[in-house]
């Protein structure tokens, strides 16, 4: 059953991928907005994953995305710094009753405002290294502020969307 719900897994990053680059790196809203969803599939892996696993799979992910947006591992860093972080604000969201009887970051039993809060604190640090990393260059510091607020809201709201029509059954209010 553990083998089969990672093969699931990685077909369903092969279609966040698959969207990312076919779908939402060709999208042109403006200047401001660029979505990102690939992420989608390192916040919801098993709170159980080891470091160790999560760290080199989250690199892989990231270079996969660089390697089709012709970005030199600016995605892998993101990528790798979401991964770093995601254990300490997994253990910092940790609801009341505990993460007992779960397997992993779930909008049906945590509910949507931890699946919001948790989402878009991780979508936020990614967005905000990959476009550091991006420009590089502090001079325009409004320009880039509100180019990666309005990216990570839109991407956190497209990642809610997705894990609303990939959820089964009464989602928690």
């Amino acid at each position: 059953m553990q083998a089969f719900n990672w093969i699931l897994r990685f077909f369903g990053l092969l279609l966040l991928i698959a969207f990312q680059v076919l779908v939402l790196n060709r999208l042109n809203v403006n200047s401001y907005i660029h979505p990102y969803v690939y992420p989608m599939f390192l916040l919801l892996l098993p709170f159980d994953t080891p470091k160790w696993v999560l760290m080199p799979l989250a690199f892989l992910v990231g270079i996969t995305i660089d390697m089709f947006s012709n970005t030199p591992g600016m995605h892998a860093a993101a990528c790798v710094a979401i991964a770093y972080f995601r254990p300490g604000l997994i253990k910092f969201y940790t609801p009341v009753a505990g993460y007992e009887n779960m397997n992993g970051p779930n909008l049906l039993q945590l509910g949507v405002i931890w699946f919001l809060l948790y989402t878009s604190t991780m979508i936020l640090i990614h967005h905000t290294i990959y476009y550091l990393l991006q420009v590089f260059w502090m001079g325009d510091i409004l320009f880039l502020l509100l180019k990666i607020l309005l990216s990570a809201l839109i991407s956190t709201l497209l990642i809610t969307i997705l894990a609303f029509l990939t959820a089964s059954g009464r989602v928690r209010r």
